[in-house]
């Protein structure tokens, strides 16, 4: 977990003086890794770029290139050994989290909940998905998340990840988005 500590002066201005307020801003802030198997987003990019804007980068994307063949099972096989490799080699420490369709199906306060314990690394498998024994073999403490019963392109399941992120920091912070 990170504590930002923020400074922000105010100024105001009245008729005949200038003053300035100061104000102490804390913010708690976990970290979010999204590691995805994709080549590009472009139909989303502007979405995702503004949830990321507001979110202040605590989210980073970690991309990894598809893996190509006309074998569909060796596809989700290569696919998941990089992600573990990934895993392994870069985010170890943090909790994991696979987006999966066979995967629980979470409210936003539910995912709150379950991203607020630590700092957390979201998984997108590739358009086949991945091999979800393989995982559990790896990562006995995996997380498995579901949006719905099915199958988004990625950059529509990222932007949806990343706004429901944006929720859970508005729910935390006590601003109005989330009715």
């Amino acid at each position: 977990m990170c504590i930002w500590i923020g400074f922000c002066a105010i100024g105001r201005k009245n008729s005949s003086v200038s003053s300035f307020y100061l104000g102490f801003e804390i913010l708690i802030r976990m970290t979010s890794i999204i590691v995805h198997i994709s080549d590009s987003d472009k139909h989303f990019a502007s979405a995702i770029a503004e949830y990321e804007k507001r979110l202040w980068k605590s989210v980073k994307f970690d991309a990894i290139k598809p893996f190509k063949s006309d074998n569909r099972e060796f596809v989700i096989k290569k696919e998941t050994e990089k992600l573990i490799a990934r895993l392994h080699e870069k985010y170890h420490h943090l909790q994991k989290i696979l987006l999966i369709k066979e995967g629980k199906s979470l409210s936003t306060e539910q995912l709150a909940q379950l991203v607020n314990r630590q700092d957390s690394v979201f998984i997108i498998g590739g358009p086949y998905g991945v091999d979800r024994q393989l995982f559990l073999s790896a990562f006995p403490e995996l997380q498995e998340v579901s949006f719905w019963a099915i199958t988004l392109p990625h950059g529509l399941a990222k932007l949806v990840l990343i706004e429901q992120l944006y929720r859970i920091s508005t729910l935390k912070t006590g601003k109005t988005y989330h009715y």
